[in-house]
């Protein structure tokens, strides 16, 4: 301890609490003392006088909750919304970026063109090239939540051969691998995959071996979006065989290289609950050799970029190419045609930039407006807002979820972003209110214990992404703490501040940029 924390050291004792140390151990009576960031002790105290004292009169106390897929990033809110706050609120101190093949570093040439999917590329001067540089942007720019970030497959593919859709050469596969190993070198918590989307799909499992054994010397994490054989990557059609040979290609990755596999977004679709839990049997059947886990949101719709409604041969190219398709009579009667049967029922706009009054339409309503019939309205909101909107699409079993929960690979996260306020008038909860809706669902309908529910979003994430001092509530651990009653967030605390109170944003941003701890 320098001097200067030890004349500054502020004490709190969080007092008569029901703790769930995030371990899955049943929770246990006791007081928990914080001095300046980090937990001081953890026993029972009642004399003990703490400059602040928090009187949890019986409710739970949990490790912050980790969130391993979001798209903060993605959307750039990590910048125009530092607060982060719509996590803070959920009880989520700790999100993992650079998911589903996209990451902000590294970009050798500055460009975020794979990012116009998603939001407006242009709204941040990107000032970094490398990891360590994004790094050193986020420690001058710092956010309300602890954020780590993995490498994007799509990105690295993107910095070498840019929107070509071929293997990558011996040489290329070369600079690939370097690139990888220097981005771990320099703190990134692994790499992901999205294997539905045109960029990825044809990857050859080669190369996604190179890239896994390079994360393995680092003791990494890789996450996956399934390969999903089919011409579409939402509309799967008839692909319920090439699922579970999906799951079966990752499982055998994991055996043959050693690494720590999560397949992302695997809740159940409709129409595939009998491949799904057959996929499940399969990742449980493999758990001596192959480590496979598999994260989910308890709701019964996604959040997909507008592309992904397109054939996959209509999605390669860039947004400009796509766009230009668009504008082609025959190849937009050839994508029509391949979209014979979309109906669009259950479909909402769910972000468009600088299209605001879209937000919460159906596509359905959005057609009335302009007095069109699907697919036409699809391609015409494509047109429109050139690409860059996504939709929420009804698209998952839900009656699969408990099942799902149960198992001791499955975890929980949300795929969603903190959006600031004036933009989340029409946000599905997936965006708002993942963890208390978790929470509710267990309490209610007791798929399983608590103590595990919270360890599928504190002990086990952090164990997968190899985090220090987090994910437990235990001495010398880092004082990221939540206080909740029944599925009510009372109190989060951030490196020992708190940042909510009574429910309620606290106004504090005191995350941390994580940068993973090579072994």
């Amino acid at each position: 301890m320098t001097m200067r924390e030890f004349l500054f050291v502020m004490t709190t004792l969080i007092k008569n609490i029901l703790l769930i140390d995030g371990s899955g151990q049943p929770a246990v009576k006791a007081d928990v003392l914080l001095k300046n960031e980090k937990i001081a002790a953890v026993g029972l105290f009642p004399r003990y006088q703490a400059d602040t004292i928090i009187d949890g009169m019986g409710a739970y106390l949990a490790p912050g909750f980790i969130d391993i897929n979001t798209n903060s990033d993605r959307y750039l809110t990590i910048f125009s919304d530092p607060s982060q706050k719509q996590f803070l609120l959920q009880g989520i101190t700790t999100i993992i970026g650079g998911q589903d093949g996209l990451s902000l570093a590294p970009l050798l040439y500055g460009s975020l063109d794979l990012q116009k999917f998603w939001t407006d590329p242009y709204a941040i001067n990107v000032d970094w090239h490398t990891v360590e540089d994004f790094f050193d942007v986020l420690h001058r720019r710092p956010m309300g939540v602890n954020f780590g970030t993995l490498v994007g497959h799509s990105t690295l593919r993107h910095t070498i051969i840019g929107n070509d859709f071929r293997d990558l050469t011996a040489k290329e596969l070369d600079v690939f691998r370097y690139m990888l190993a220097q981005a771990m070198h320099e703190g990134a918590f692994g790499i992901s995959f999205d294997l539905q989307s045109p960029v990825a799909a044809l990857t050859p499992t080669k190369e996604i071996k190179l890239a896994l054994e390079t994360i393995e010397k680092y003791r990494g994490l890789a996450t996956f979006k399934i390969r999903s054989g089919s011409d579409s990557t939402v509309h799967l059609g008839d692909t319920k065989e090439h699922f579970v040979p999906a799951v079966m290609e990752l499982i055998n990755l994991s055996k043959e290289t050693g690494a720590r596999v999560v397949i992302n977004n695997f809740s159940p679709l409709i129409g595939f609950e009998e491949p799904y839990r057959t996929a499940i049997e399969s990742i449980e059947a493999n758990t001596a050799n192959a480590d496979v886990h598999f994260s989910m949101h308890p709701f019964e719709y996604s959040v997909v970029p507008i592309v992904s409604f397109l054939p996959v041969w209509a999605q390669r190219g860039g947004a400009e190419e796509i766009l230009k398709n668009l504008e082609s009579p025959e190849l937009t009667a050839k994508i029509i045609a391949d979209l014979s049967g979309f109906s669009g029922d259950d479909i909402v706009i769910h972000d468009a930039p600088e299209f605001d009054y879209l937000v919460g339409k159906t596509l359905r309503a959005f057609g009335e407006d302009y007095g069109t019939a699907m697919p036409e309205t699809l391609l015409g909101l494509m047109r429109l807002t050139k690409l860059r909107a996504s939709l929420v699409h009804h698209n998952l079993s839900f009656g699969e979820f408990n099942h799902a929960l149960a198992s001791d690979r499955s975890f929980i996260a949300s795929s969603g972003a903190s959006f600031e306020d004036k933009r989340l008038r029409t946000r599905p909860q997936l965006f708002t209110d993942t963890i208390p809706t978790y929470l509710g669902k267990v309490l209610a309908e007791k798929p399983i214990a608590l103590e595990s529910a919270v360890y599928k979003i504190t002990g086990l994430p952090a164990q997968r992404l190899g985090l220090k001092q987090r994910g437990f509530v235990r001495e010398g651990y880092f004082a990221d703490l939540v206080l909740f009653r029944d599925a009510h967030i009372e109190t989060v605390f951030v490196n020992g501040v708190v940042a909510v109170r009574d429910g309620a944003y606290a106004n504090v941003i005191n995350g941390r940029t994580l940068i993973h701890a090579n072994e």
